[in-house]
């Protein structure tokens, strides 16, 4: 909370609400004691509004956005508004509304610095603005970062501003719909990527520009406590809901990859530390939060979606933290709450009263709509026994040993960090690794090859963090005899984009001795490598060339088979089942040819895709239920699949 000068003379500018009370009625309901939700302004005041802050005389800087999907026949300002809202006779209404500047399009958040300026997120540069001449108005303005892409999505671009103690800048940046990108700052520091996201932090002037931690969807609320300890709410899930709440480390890889496509699973893609180096959630979070910050040992997070406001109550654990959430307020569909700033300086005499105020979309749709609320939320401290113990709690030893694994500040023997990076704790494993990193381009390829396989597993993640050469460690990985060193080498080729081993990667994908979980890395590996990303492991022409190769092992073309997309399910007529077509280019007859394989795993797979098309593949289905033969999973899978055809098969069900 800070302070920006207005001069005295400067008449704000007074806008009545004039909606009808129960226009887009919020519903309200308060859910916890010592909780009060205050309405401070509305539409037509404020639409639309997103980033928030509180200067040092208790006025509320809100960004009112007229840009974010704006559509043809909306009437307002072309630019977004950066508004001042001043309750001058304490009776937590605002009477006063300033526009302080109005030359900015998809700007997504507002930070008060404290040397005057009025720090702003678009979605393709983070500027500041001030007022030089002391007449309420921003007439200054200065580029900090600049992001070059050719994305123009508003809300998955550069977001979410928050100070660190020490007074750098931190922000966050969305997957960009998976296009390449480079952000650049003042001194000509970049950072470039793709749709991997990331949190960022530079000085106050665009200097230093450095990335924190990657693998984000859209980490739109970023927040930063007094200890350092930084927070983030993931704002979507894409496929793989929940929404994530995040506890933010240097380093940290959080998973997410928007390159390799839409699906809900990809074998290099993680949501909540399933892939080996990787950090989980602390908690999952309401559906679409926009902002986020601390509350004593906790996180106040609103959720858009959701129509709510949370606490989560966070306690330590081992180097991260776990939480518990509560529900403070809960509105109807009309209540859609989006970025949060605290009101440090209107706390009571007590200190025992905490005040808040949040940004409120009210309505739906994503277009700029003319709807719009500010809120203030007031937190009784004597009442609100669930809050807890205000200071925040003490790191645990795996927590300091983390921090100074991260930063350098000490280290480990080798022996000792090996160990480490396998603890069941991610993020004492992920600062492991991070610090094995540092000295793996000393590493001898012979003396690793020796290495227990558990080891070599993470000599080859801490290789990639060290982009040490793939020339010297890849293929030697690739002919490992573990499977999880063949899996981790394949995550390298793919995320660095190693194309000179795509033949190895396409030799690997005719090795019968491939598990499932080898072959779903090799497929994406070998999209990845061929320009085709978003693929994923669904690469239709590469999977039926697998199915149809009577060369290939029964067991690969069972793997691809069931990999094959589906077609969705055509429209029924009327008395008629739906029809879901088999996989473009696959026929009955083939499908038949497969079963004369006569190999277990390929058969089962034949079965479960003529059971997604039972109306056609009934009579097959109903010979294999029938034919005492076969193995009596294979039959009772033939069964399950003529379930949606049972009426016309009741002599063989029966």
């Amino acid at each position: 909370m800070k302070t920006t000068p207005f001069a005295s003379a400067v008449l704000l500018i007074c806008v009545a609400v004039t909606q009808a009370a129960d226009e887009r009625d919020p519903q309200v309901e308060i859910l916890l004691p010592g909780v009060q939700l205050s309405l401070v302004a509305e539409h037509p005041a404020l639409v639309t509004p997103t980033g928030i802050d509180v200067d040092d005389q208790g006025r509320v800087w809100v960004v009112a956005t007229h840009t974010h999907f704006r559509p043809d026949d909306y009437v307002g300002p072309e630019h977004d508004e950066i508004l001042v809202f001043t309750d001058e006779d304490a009776d937590g209404r605002a009477e006063q509304r300033q526009v302080f500047y109005n030359a900015t399009d998809a700007t997504m958040d507002l930070e008060l610095g404290s040397d005057g300026w009025v720090y702003l997120a678009e979605r393709d540069r983070i500027t500041r603005v001030k007022d030089s001449d002391g007449d309420g108005k921003g007439d200054v303005e200065q580029d900090l970062l600049t992001l070059k892409t050719e994305a123009d999505y508003p809300h998955n671009g550069l977001e979410g501003l928050a100070w660190h103690p020490d007074g750098d800048l931190v922000f966050g940046l969305g997957e960009n719909f998976g296009k390449p990108w480079t952000l650049m700052g003042t001194d000509g520091a970049t950072v470039r990527g793709t749709g991997e996201g990331g949190i960022f932090r530079c000085s106050a002037d665009g200097k230093n520009l450095r990335r924190i931690a990657q693998g984000f969807w859209n980490p739109f609320g970023i927040c930063v406590r007094s200890d350092g300890e930084i927070f983030a709410a993931e704002n979507d899930p894409g496929e793989r809901p929940p929404c994530r709440l995040l506890h933010i480390v240097e380093g940290g890889d959080y998973g997410y990859q928007q390159s390799y496509g839409p699906e809900a699973h990809h074998p290099f893609v993680a949501w909540n530390g399933e892939l080996r180096g990787t950090l989980p959630m602390i908690h999952p979070s309401g559906e679409a939060p926009c902002g986020i910050l601390p509350l004593g040992r906790g996180l106040l997070v609103p959720s858009w979606s959701d129509h709510r406001i949370d606490f989560f109550l966070l306690r330590r654990k081992g180097a991260s933290f776990a939480a518990d959430r509560m529900a403070l307020v809960h509105g109807g569909k009309y209540f859609r709450p989006t970025c949060i700033a605290s009101a440090e300086g209107a706390q009571d005499g007590s200190g025992r009263k905490r005040t808040w105020y949040l940004a409120d979309w009210v309505d739906g749709r994503y277009q700029a709509h003319g709807y719009g609320r500010l809120w203030k939320l007031e937190i009784d401290l004597d009442k609100a026994d669930w809050v807890g113990t205000l200071d925040p709690e003490p790191m645990t030893d795996k927590a300091k040993l983390a921090a100074d694994l991260r930063s350098g500040k000490t280290t480990r023997n080798r022996r000792t960090l090996l160990q480490l990076a396998q603890d069941d704790d991610a993020f004492l494993a992920r600062a492991a690794l991070l610090a094995l990193s540092r000295e793996a381009a000393q590493w001898d390829s012979a003396d690793v090859a020796d290495w227990p396989a558990s080891d070599r597993i993470q000599a080859v993640l801490a290789l990639k963090l060290a982009q040490a050469s793939p020339e010297v460690w890849v293929k030697p990985f690739l002919a490992d005899e573990s499977s999880d060193v063949q899996f981790e080498t394949l995550r390298w080729i793919a995320d660095a984009g190693l194309k000179a081993f795509q033949p190895d990667v396409e030799r690997m994908l005719n090795r019968s001795d491939l598990d499932y979980r080898r072959f779903e890395a090799a497929i994406a590996a070998w999209s990845i490598l061929d320009g085709k990303p978003e693929a994923g492991i669904r690469n239709p022409a590469l999977l039926l060339a697998r199915v149809q190769d009577a060369e290939s092992a029964a067991k690969l073309r069972a793997y691809a088979l069931r990999l094959l997309p589906t077609q969705p399910q055509s429209a029924p007529q009327e008395g008629a089942l739906p029809v879901q077509e088999f996989p473009e280019g696959l026929t009955l007859a083939m499908l038949q040819e497969l079963l004369s394989v006569n190999d277990e795993t390929l058969s089962m797979e034949v079965v479960r895709t003529l059971a997604g098309n039972s109306p056609v593949a009934q009579t097959i289905l109903a010979e294999i239920a029938a034919d005492r033969t076969r193995s009596v999973q294979l039959r009772a899978e033939a069964v399950a699949g003529l379930a949606a055809v049972a009426e016309q098969n009741s002599d063989l069900l029966l």
